[in-house]
């Protein structure tokens, strides 16, 4: 039989990390804080009823009995009192709100530390379109469910998710380590940040009760150019609602004809018309759901309101302070503009009130008034949130996992591991190794039995390089890094509608990755051949949709290839005659392999990565174990 190794049990008597004592008393916190606002939201309802019910009383017996004029200020009082009441209950519901966002952020936290983060909503699907040309997204489950984005991603914008994603997935192009360790400072600095990190998310689970909203209209918006309104224009839309209020005033006095008061109300009706295309387009994008304006205001805010020391988090926060005025105060005047534009929903106000006050034309020129004075930094505040969203992201990441390192980062071609292991598999689970390859043009030959873990490590190995670029702690003791690209051939799918065998998608991939080897050597101009730029490849079960004979040909000159064009990584193989390249190219290539242990009927792995390639193999002995019931005849050796 085959033993695999079980999920880490959670007995109730096990010893909580100090992250979850951290979580669980700052979750007891706020639950206590929305338990207590609930009372108070209850409270005052039940008084907001009896106030109403006391005005309906007051006003009532005022009419029905011989009750002296003063007596009025009992059912004003009471409706006075209803109404401020609202106000309260108002902000004690937003404050409850608060409170339950932050319970639930703190509940997605001990849920990833439990290891039960699979179904959180944020998988990144769609971030995998096209993901069969990527050089690596697909094989290394950067997206979707059980993938490194789901586990990692805490943005509340769509700006946000895409920036974080970008980060993972990276360019054709490896940043220079300068801008990582820039990334790694930020995120270093923001993991102790608690307070701000629960701060952004919870404002942001506020922005939207669906999907994540998306800035990037609104900030179009704001950046194309304003169309401010004539001369003409400003003034009649202070003079004709002024005739409209004196002619209604005097006519009802008697003083002039009542009709005179339809003079100027056509007149404003006139200019609304004429100005309505121009203004429709500003009051649309500015009163829309999609802008969530002032709860973009918010989170601004508490960056604004929070001090740095990182250089990335420094820059950050000036890119707020870009027109002079901060970002906050800016969003806050938008946000009383957009006040007044969202009166225009009432039925009542938009048939009377906003035709004779000229109302849509006063919030146009005040929103183009805005967005010619600072609309076009509004991409940098909203490039500098998301941003924030990033970092925070990875903090809570590295949080979570305080046993993780931060790499050194270098030019040389070089990927230099101690107890590397696999960031999604559970701390229960994971096995990690010991993995050195210094220098262009170094290669691993991974051999193994079934089941024995050669995928996996190769996935740790490119999940921790992705991992260390984005600029997070990766999931080992000790690890220093090269500039390199991540290329990767392992998950390979063919395709019926297409026509495309397995083996003909696998030679794609394959492509791909040779490519961009061909690509780096190409652009490369260093005179010292151990900087710069190189290609990561991972090569899983290299050609293994061919026959034994032409799959070793093709898989050998393929390495020899990579090893040329100065590429490093690792090919894993059942092909123990691949591990001969060893020998052919000496101090190049190197044999290493993981096996299984046999007792008896039992047989079992323990991960671990030996020098040399595997002596022994178990796809027989899997097959008796699944219970295939056939006869096995090994064939004697051909004469020699």
């Amino acid at each position: 039989m085959t033993r695999e190794p079980s999920p880490p049990s959670s007995p109730e008597g096990e010893t909580p990390s100090e992250e979850q004592k951290h979580y669980r008393a700052r979750r007891a916190a706020r639950a206590a804080d929305a338990a207590r606002l609930t009372a108070r939201a209850n409270l005052i309802s039940t008084l907001r009823v009896v106030a109403f019910l006391a005005a309906i009383v007051g006003v009532g017996f005022m009419v029905w009995s011989p009750a002296p004029p003063a007596a009025w200020a009992a059912p004003i009082a009471a409706m006075a009192g209803f109404f401020a009441l609202v106000v309260v209950h108002a902000r004690v519901h937003e404050q409850r709100e608060r409170a339950l966002a932050s319970v639930a952020y703190f509940e997605r936290a001990l849920a990833r530390l439990a290891g039960e983060w699979k179904d959180s909503p944020s998988r990144g699907d769609r971030f995998m379109v096209g993901a069969e040309e990527h050089p690596f997204i697909d094989d290394l489950d950067i997206f979707g469910k059980g993938s490194l984005f789901q586990l990692i991603d805490a943005t509340s914008t769509k700006r946000g998710e895409e920036l974080l994603a970008s980060w993972l997935t990276g360019g054709l192009d490896a940043e220079p380590p300068s801008r990582t360790r820039e990334r790694q400072a930020a995120v270093r600095e923001l993991t102790t940040a608690h307070d701000l990190r629960e701060q952004l998310a919870v404002s942001g689970a506020l922005l939207s009760d669906g999907d994540k909203p998306d800035p990037t209209p609104f900030a179009a918006w704001a950046a194309a150019p304003a169309v401010v309104a004539s001369p003409a224009v400003r003034v009649a839309a202070f003079v004709i609602p002024a005739f409209t209020l004196a002619a209604l005033v005097l006519g009802q006095a008697k003083v002039v004809p009542w009709w005179w008061f339809f003079v100027p109300l056509a007149a404003g009706l006139a200019v609304t018309r004429a100005f309505r295309a121009r203004a429709d387009a500003a009051l649309s994008v500015a009163s829309s759901r999609e802008s969530a304006l002032g709860r973009y205001g918010e989170m601004l805010e508490r960056i604004e309101a929070h001090r740095f020391e990182a250089a990335a988090l420094v820059k950050l926060k000036s890119d707020l302070e870009s027109t002079g005025a901060s970002a906050t105060h800016e969003m806050a005047r938008l946000g009383r503009i957009v006040a007044f534009v969202d009166a225009r929903q009432n039925e009542f106000f938009k048939l009377f009130v906003s035709p004779a006050l000229l109302w849509d034309v006063h919030c146009a020129v005040a929103l183009e008034g805005w967005r010619a004075r600072v609309g076009r930094a509004a991409g940098a505040w909203f490039a500098a949130l998301s941003e924030m969203e990033g970092y925070a992201s990875l903090a809570t990441f590295a949080f979570e996992n305080p046993t993780y390192t931060y790499p050194e980062l270098t030019d040389a071609a070089r990927f230099d591991a101690a107890q590397l292991a696999h960031p999604l598999l559970r701390k229960g689970q994971r096995v990690g190794n010991d993995v050195a390859l210094q220098g262009r043009g170094t290669a691993l030959v991974v051999t193994g039995s079934n089941m024995s873990g050669k995928s996996t490590l190769l996935r740790a190995l490119g999940t921790n390089a992705v991992l260390a670029r984005a600029g997070a702690p990766v999931c080992a003791e000790r690890l220093a890094l090269g500039r390199f690209v991540v290329a990767s051939s392992m998950r390979v799918r063919d395709s019926l509608d297409d026509g495309v065998s397995r083996f003909y998608a696998e030679l794609k991939k394959l492509k791909v990755v040779l490519d961009l080897a061909r690509r780096q050597r190409g652009e490369r101009d260093h005179a010292d051949e151990a900087v710069g730029t190189a290609v990561f490849f991972l090569l899983d079960e290299i050609l293994h949709g061919t026959n034994t004979r032409e799959r070793l040909i093709g898989a050998r000159a393929l390495v020899r290839e990579l090893v040329s064009l100065g590429a490093v990584g690792a090919v894993s193989t059942h092909d123990l005659a691949l591990g001969e390249l060893e020998a052919e190219l000496a101090g190049h290539v190197r044999n290493v392999h993981l096996e299984e242990q046999v007792e008896g009927e039992v047989m079992s792995f323990d991960y671990r990565l030996r020098p040399g390639v595997v002596r022994s193999s178990n796809a027989l002995r899997l097959m008796r174990v699944v219970g295939l019931g056939v006869e096995f005849e090994v064939p004697e050796a051909p004469p020699k």
